[in-house]
């Protein structure tokens, strides 16, 4: 693997620093954008905890996101110099073009997936799973 393309876990202060005391006596539940108090209710757990660290939790695919950058530097992959393919994609199924859509858009916004405008193109295809879902 060449120097420029190796993973590097980089951290710039020990993250379990900045944690926040626990109270023996912790503070009343209070909702939070996140830490919902159905999604409290759900869970049963103590509640100090998960408001100490809500930004980290993920409670839907829209909330996910990736490493910090300063903590995880993107990956490179490294290549070698060819001509690029491009496969013609087949046309996604009217019945679910919306849907298929609307899920990529939210993988773009959470951050999963990101624009680019490459040189190569693969084909993908998508198919309705039994229980009607993307």
């Amino acid at each position: 693997m060449p120097e420029h393309a190796r993973i590097i876990q980089n951290f710039p202060k020990d993250p379990l620093t900045s944690l926040p005391p626990l109270s023996p006596r912790p503070p009343e539940f209070t909702p939070c954008a996140h830490l919902t108090q159905e999604r409290m209710d759900q869970l049963g757990l103590a509640a100090q905890v998960l408001l100490n660290n809500e930004m980290g939790l993920a409670w839907d695919k829209s909330e996910k996101g990736r490493f910090r950058e300063d903590y995880f530097k993107p990956v490179v992959i490294p290549t070698i110099e060819n001509t690029p393919w491009m496969h013609r994609q087949p046309p996604i199924p009217p019945g679910i073009h919306d849907e298929v859509i609307e899920l990529i858009q939210a993988k773009v916004a959470s951050g999963v997936y990101e624009p680019c405008n490459s040189s190569y193109q693969s084909k993908w295809s998508c198919v309705a799973k039994k229980d009607s879902t993307v």
